[in-house]
């Protein structure tokens, strides 16, 4: 378990790296925006279970292989840059329908869901944070828990808060789509300017140094 002081100290630490703005929350935002607010929280979950994915790797050390080796990043950075730009083309061409995009069928919540962890199972950036901050708040000696039960349960804190705070994120922007879906011209614009922060965080993850 985790001692007060220790859980004191991770919160706010968290809740501050939560708050800083990064693709998880602005793709979040944007599911609100065009699909409406369950559509956002099914992002925000679905960002969620990417960093406990991040967590469980890290805690078994399979994230270590990434400051290692730099094959393995590359090839990770490289798959996860373009499954984002992947996604961003294809938000692109939804958007280009123009006034039909209205009554188009919207994503399915399971995709949303598996593409919220996908995007962020597969930035290094993400894998290479975890391991770097998570680990700072576990402590050592006697009456501590093992490492390994730590870093599961402040890879679950940094799950759940994230989960809420981008689920609250997509829920308020969900609170226009109504809005937006009665103006077919700002749906289009506010489409592709989802369509350019796909592609924008992709490039970004290709540009990614290990070193930042």
């Amino acid at each position: 378990m985790l001692s007060l002081d220790q859980t004191l100290l991770y919160l706010p630490a968290v809740a501050i790296i939560i708050a800083i703005p990064g693709p998880d929350m602005l793709l979040s935002l944007s599911r609100g925006l065009t699909q409406g607010r369950t559509a956002g929280c099914a992002h925000a979950c679905g960002a969620g279970v990417g960093i406990m994915g991040h967590s469980l790797l890290a805690a078994f050390g399979v994230s270590a292989l990434l400051t290692a080796s730099q094959t393995a990043f590359w090839v990770m950075k490289l798959v996860g840059g373009a499954y984002l730009i992947y996604l961003g083309i294809q938000q692109w061409r939804s958007a280009a329908v123009g006034t039909a995009l209205v009554t188009a069928k919207p994503a399915p919540l399971r995709v949303i869901f598996m593409r919220g962890v996908l995007s962020n199972l597969l930035n290094p950036k993400v894998a290479l944070f975890v391991l770097a901050f998570v680990p700072q708040f576990v402590r050592a000696g006697e009456g501590a828990s093992s490492p390994l039960i730590q870093m599961l349960l402040l890879g679950a804190i940094f799950s759940v808060l994230t989960i809420i705070a981008y689920s609250a994120l997509g829920a308020a922007a969900g609170s226009v789509n109504r809005w937006l879906a009665t103006h077919p011209a700002w749906l289009r614009g506010v489409n592709r300017g989802s369509a350019g922060l796909f592609v924008a965080s992709g490039a970004a993850v290709l540009l990614l140094d290990r070193r930042q």
